[in-house]
């Protein structure tokens, strides 16, 4: 349904533990700068199948992207509203932006896809920058770096990425979660600030899904952040973070910050999620101390939503402005 997160009776569940080996695709929420040694240690000990980032690195940091390029695994980043924040201001790209983007090259998945053989999956990219709402914000910045003005442009261009997936079975890779996914502030894309209430999920994620499960492809998964797991409103709350409907698993990795004091200094948070076969056995969420070592790991809980994603009408267009 497209109103709040409907759940159904009893809708938490744990997905089942597999035994054999699988492939793994670790993810990294919103960073907010938060980036030190130890996460590149634990990556660079574990050596995910492929390490995804969702965004919001920096405010147009080129030096926290650069560390995080200079990490040894293999990754894929979709960079979020943050990671362009004066370049909206401008509504142009600035001179960071511009280095940021050429700095990355080929790990940035916008518009893209990256294979994960071993979990029998391709990773599509969505459209970068989100904040999140109604509009593209700035059409003008999109239409600079890639040609796309309008939210139906953006989803063509998702789609198309898809189309060029070796695989079956997707996962997406975004900043933000798509449209439909409940209008209540403690839902997974809910609004929580200003005036709370509302859908804040992408309209172009949702149509581009649409089109692709009728092409008869499979998203298995959709990962993003930017929806921040305590609220704004209600004071205290947090937000549901691990939703599945129809076969979909959604995941909002956007723990934040995603480092925590302990006594004995500070923690990580990562998102392990296994693979076979194009099918998700496990996801844990997962702590890691300053040595780079787990020191707690949770297997995630996903509530299942009642109903079926609302149809998104193709011949509406969301506001190119904002």
């Amino acid at each position: 349904m497209c109103g709040g997160a409907a759940m159904l009776p009893l809708a938490s569940r744990a997905l089942p533990h597999r035994h054999a080996a699988a492939a793994t695709l670790t993810v990294i929420g919103d960073v907010h700068s938060w980036w030190g040694a130890a996460d590149a240690a634990f990556l660079e000990r574990t050596q995910p199948d492929l390490a995804l980032f969702v965004g919001d690195l920096g405010d147009e940091d080129l030096e926290i992207v650069e560390r995080v390029l200079a990490v040894q695994v293999k990754k894929a980043v979709l960079l979020g509203n943050h990671d362009a924040w004066q370049s909206f201001g401008r509504r142009s790209a600035t001179a960071k932006l511009t280095a940021i983007l050429n700095a990355l090259g080929d790990n940035h998945l916008a518009y893209a896809v990256r294979e994960a053989p071993a979990a029998g999956v391709s990773v599509v990219g969505a459209r970068p920058f989100s904040w999140g709402g109604p509009s593209l914000r700035s059409p003008e910045l999109y239409d600079e770096i890639y040609g796309i003005r309008t939210g139906k442009q953006s989803a063509a261009a998702i789609v198309d990425a898809a189309r060029h997936a070796q695989h079956r079975d997707l996962v997406i890779l975004a900043h933000n979660m798509p449209l439909g996914l409940g209008d209540q502030p403690a839902d997974i894309c809910g609004k929580d600030f200003g005036k709370p209430g509302g859908d804040w999920g992408d309209r172009d994620l949702a149509l581009a899904i649409q089109r692709i499960e009728g092409m008869g492809l499979r998203v298995r998964m959709v990962i993003a952040g930017h929806m921040h797991h305590k609220l704004v409103q209600p004071r205290g709350g947090e937000r549901t973070r691990f939703v599945s409907r129809g076969g979909t698993l959604f995941v909002n990795a956007a723990y934040v910050p995603r480092v925590r004091p302990t006594k004995g200094g500070e923690e990580s948070h990562f998102i392990r999620t296994q693979w076979r076969a194009g099918e998700c056995v496990a996801v844990d969420e997962l702590w890691v101390d300053m040595c780079g070592v787990v020191c707690s790991e949770t297997r995630a809980e996903f509530v299942e939503l009642a109903g079926k994603a609302p149809v998104i009408d193709e011949t509406h267009d969301e506001p190119a402005g904002g």
